[in-house]
């Protein structure tokens, strides 16, 4: 080992005390004999407890003698009595309890006839100095970072530490090491390691040294390793392209035995709660939090392809948004999927990394496109979508109760639209700040990574469109707040806010195809010309609904809906109608969306059709979507969603500028699911689900 260089510092912090030294510390025992000092230019050490106490001096000389305390021991010590005499005499030294480390007093004793000075140092115990790295060492790739090691320690704020640092013989001339401060209130020891550009592995052994008032040493030692760079010399740089084509089948997997590279940007970022979903495991109690923080993303110079990284634990996934990635792959495994296309590396660590480089959001290619202009080559890296909204005006980024949150759904698709009229799912974690936040109602733009995520708590088999989008800030999510600036404009809406009990209406009986006749209960619109209404004319049922309250929690009275579904005579499914007026509205395009659930644990309908009509008699279909059963708190299934699910659908424009029309929900097969199924039970005789259909919006939108 060679010696760089040494350095002095304060230690600004104390901590907690340890063991105290009482009596014989270090094989030392108070001397309890009186000593005697006088004109011999000596010194001598008196040893005393740590508990407050007093000592008596004896002075022997033959002429006057004088005693002073130096500053610093008046501090602790007093002279009890005279201080001088004329020919010899006593001392008498009182001394303070020491709650700290071990002190030493002196005092000076002076002759004036001998002209000498004998000195008493006063040796009090105290505490043990206490001073440890919290590690002895620590392994770090080849690429530049900043850490910190705790420290144990309590030794006082006023006191001297030193720091040395030794390199072994494969460092380099400069120092590597370096960069030493404190951090987070001065409880870590903090520095820095540089860059490794060379092929040889090396080691850094920091030092902290402190000498207590009695002269003993006290240290502590902490070794930085540092690897080599990713790869070797003979590396060679291949193109995103180039290494998609090693696996030439439409699916498939390899571990890449070549020694290779690959460079491009991050756009994904380590310390984001939103770069992957955590679907739960069949049978499993709870989802896997981790795959989030093992998840990367990095795109080539040109944003034309990406890249998914997947590190082998959270530890190893230390990437920053923009940071300039140069990846050795040998030894990674490359993953395959087709529908869509898309490529995985797989089992990356700290050491697969060559170079690192911080960058910046201007540097970065600017992709902007609309929801129709998305192709698979845009999967994993990062696009802005133009002229958004959210679909759900008033709804939370998860509509879902935070208990379910917590333990099974841990992330979400909210339904986003764009100017043309096509719809993207925005995928947002349970870890997000602003999860439970309103969801802005203005246009904007979205910017975020382009994945692809089955989400089974919606559809059985996961499949919600070929694409969806992860932002990493809330600021990526750049939508206006008000309604006002919007592309689009709410023909009719339906969206309760807790305050009034739906059955509080009532209205006479409307030509449509309905089963009886007299009195029905339902919901008036919000905004515009409607009503909702059972088509059984029975009383509805009122519920909860999880998007209503900032904190996770429920506002009562804000769902709609019926337990009341299927007509056994007849073997058809009861619907839940919309009736609404359009008249004087035109446009080019128009969507309904609403939100649903089933109101507490399972045994609904799965199966649900939406349709339209103009004359009340003939309907026309828009869409077919399934409800999944909430939660089970025992059984858990993979389909289940303990919140509200977001259904939207394009309607064609011909519903528009119409004095009445009609939409409706209607379930169109006799199959529900149990504790433990999807759909393999059939509804009970009286045709009554277990728990009510609930609808907590519903909306129908046109351009304007």
């Amino acid at each position: 080992m060679k010696k760089f260089y040494t350095k002095r510092f304060s230690l600004i912090c104390a901590f907690a005390a340890s063991a105290l030294l009482l009596g014989g510390g270090g094989g030392c025992s108070e001397d309890e004999t009186e000593p005697a000092i006088g004109s011999k230019g000596v010194s001598s050490e008196v040893f005393v407890s740590s508990d407050a106490g007093s000592r008596t001096i004896k002075v022997e000389t033959s002429g006057p003698w004088q005693a002073r305390l130096t500053p610093e021991t008046r501090l602790w010590v007093s002279v009890d009595g005279a201080d001088s005499g004329e020919t010899g005499g006593s001392l008498n030294l009182n001394y303070r309890t020491n709650n700290s480390l071990p002190r030493k007093g002196t005092i000076l004793v002076s002759s004036a006839r001998q002209q000498v000075v004998d000195t008493i140092y006063l040796m009090q115990y105290g505490t043990t100095p206490l001073l440890e790295f919290k590690y002895i060492g620590k392994q770090y790739s080849s690429v530049e970072t900043i850490d910190s090691v705790a420290i144990d320690t309590n030794i006082p704020l006023s006191k001297k530490i030193y720091w040395t640092v030794v390199y072994d013989e494969n460092s380099a001339a400069e120092p590597w090491a370096d960069s030493v401060s404190y951090a987070q209130d001065f409880k870590y020891f903090r520095f820095r390691i540089a860059d490794n550009k060379k092929f040889e592995p090396r080691a850094a052994r920091f030092r902290l040294r402190f000498q207590d008032d009695w002269g003993e040493d006290h240290t502590t030692y902490f070794t930085a390793y540092q690897g080599i760079p990713g790869g070797t010399a003979e590396t060679r740089e291949m193109t995103f392209e180039e290494l998609r084509g090693l696996i030439a089948e439409a699916e498939g997997e390899i571990t890449l035995d070549q020694d290779i590279a690959v460079s491009g940007t991050v756009i994904s970022d380590w310390a984001s709660p939103n770069m992957a979903g955590s679907p739960m495991p069949k049978a499993a109690e709870k989802p896997d939090l981790g795959i989030n923080d093992c998840t990367a993303y990095m795109q080539n110079a040109d944003a034309s392809l990406g890249l998914a990284l997947v590190t082998t634990d959270a530890q190893q996934n230390n990437l920053q948004r923009y940071d300039k990635l140069k990846l050795w792959c040998k030894g990674l495994t490359l993953t395959k999927r087709s529908n869509p296309e898309r490529y995985t590396l797989s089992g990356v660590t700290q050491d697969h990394i060559v170079t690192k480089e911080a960058g910046t959001a201007e540097e970065l290619p600017a992709k902007r496109r609309f929801i129709d202009q998305l192709t698979d080559a845009d999967i994993y890296t990062q696009v802005t979508l133009k002229r958004c909204q959210m679909a759900v005006r008033t709804g939370r980024f998860i509509p879902v109760h935070i208990n379910y949150t917590n333990s099974f759904n841990n992330y979400y698709p909210a339904a986003v639209l764009d100017r043309h009229g096509d719809m993207i799912y925005l995928m947002t974690n349970h870890g997000c700040d602003w999860r439970f936040k309103e969801m802005p109602d203005g246009e904007g733009t979205i910017t975020g990574i382009i994945v692809h995520e089955p989400y089974t708590f919606f559809e059985r088999g996961g499949d919600i469109g070929r694409y969806q989008i992860r932002n990493v800030t809330r600021e990526d999510i750049a939508l206006d707040e008000s309604a006002d600036n919007v592309f689009s404009a709410v023909a009719v809406e339906w969206s309760p806010n807790g305050s009034k009990d739906p059955r509080a209406y009532a209205f006479p009986q409307y030509p449509h195809p309905a089963t009886d006749s007299g009195q029905a209960h339902c919901v008036a619109a919000t905004t515009g010309s409607g009503l909702s209404f059972m088509s059984t004319y029975t009383w509805l049922a009122v519920g909860s609904a999880y998007r209503a309250a900032e904190n996770g929690l429920t506002i009562n009275n804000a769902s709609w809906g019926h337990k009341q579904l299927w007509d056994t005579a007849k073997n058809t499914g009861n619907s839940l109608i919309f009736e609404f007026s359009t008249q004087g509205v035109s446009s080019t395009q128009c969507s309904f969306v609403f939100t649903c659930r089933y109101h507490s644990a399972q045994g609904g309908l799965r199966y649900w059709t939406a349709e339209y009509s103009l004359d009340g008699d003939n309907w026309k279909k828009l869409t077919d979507f399934t409800v999944p059963d909430n939660g089970n708190w025992g059984n858990m299934q993979l389909e289940q969603l303990s919140g509200d699910k977001n259904v939207w659908m394009q309607v064609p424009t011909e519903i528009l500028g119409q004095s009445v029309a009609w939409i409706r929900l209607r379930p169109v097969q006799n199959k529900i699911g149990t504790a433990t199924t999807y759909d393999t039970a059939t509804i009970a005789s009286n045709g009554q689900v277990a728990n009510a259909f609930t609808v907590s919006y519903a909306a129908l939108r046109y351009n304007k």
